[in-house]
């Protein structure tokens, strides 16, 4: 509250941090460093991991950071942006923002609650992201100094949970490996996701998923009359229309 972020050291297993990796790395074996200076010309991104969740699973439902997420924003909220982050050596570093600029909502509303999982060690070398404590309680049109960014450290397997009005950035990467993040942003149920997720998991692929991610997708309305479908609860509707 006081800092808008914390550090959730070690909370995957080593079975859970290797299986997570490989995965990732199966993922990026075709993905090409993105096409503008915002996302990194030299930084492979890639997304509609719904559809492929495989080994992020117990990343995404890690019960640490469902409840912090949950404390933000209510028992309702839904995936936002949701994508893997390969930043490469000699990635410069990214402009600082916050994730919740999207939106035009005043400075004061906690609009996103977001994760990033270190699936390599975070260092000062590799372009660990970079945070301005507190900076969630700026006032609108404030900007962050260079010295007052600061890297978040941390080893794999860990997390950051951050306010999505914290500004911050990605660092520079100055060393010789890749530094690998599975970045998950969560936001209010009446806010239209940055990911479309329902249409890029598709209906069977949103049937194939466990009940905790099919809502955290979109499919849990946010009120009796806010994303229902067919006058009733969305997960209803799919069970319904496999008896058909």
């Amino acid at each position: 509250m006081e800092n808008g972020y914390v550090i959730l050291p070690r909370l995957l297993s080593d079975e859970e941090l290797a299986a997570a990796v490989q995965h990732a790395d199966d993922l990026l074996k075709d993905a090409a460093w993105s096409d503008n200076d915002f996302d990194g010309r030299r930084t492979r991104r890639v997304y509609e991991l719904l559809s492929r969740v495989g080994a992020f699973e117990p990343l995404l439902t890690h019960p640490r950071v469902r409840a912090l997420v949950t404390e933000g924003l209510g028992e309702v909220h839904q995936f936002g942006m949701l994508f893997l982050s390969a930043v490469d050596p000699g990635q410069g570093a990214q402009a600082p923002h916050f994730d919740a600029g999207v939106y035009p909502l005043p400075r004061d509303v906690e609009a996103e609650v977001n994760v990033i999982w270190a699936l390599d060690d975070f260092t000062t070398g590799n372009g660990a992201t970079l945070i301005a404590p507190g900076s969630h309680l700026w006032p609108a049109g404030r900007r962050p100094r260079p010295d007052e960014l600061i890297p978040v450290v941390m080893p794999a397997g860990s997390a950051v949970v951050y306010s999505g009005r914290l500004w911050h950035a990605a660092g520079h990467n100055r060393g010789e490996a890749t530094r690998r993040a599975l970045i998950c942003e969560h936001v209010l149920p009446w806010l239209r996701p940055a990911d479309n997720h329902t249409l890029a998991t598709g209906v069977e692929g949103l049937r194939s998923l466990s009940p905790e991610l099919r809502r955290l997708a979109g499919v849990a309305p946010a009120s009796p009359y806010h994303g229902f479908i067919g006058g009733q609860d969305p997960e209803q509707w799919l069970h319904r229309s496999i008896l058909g």
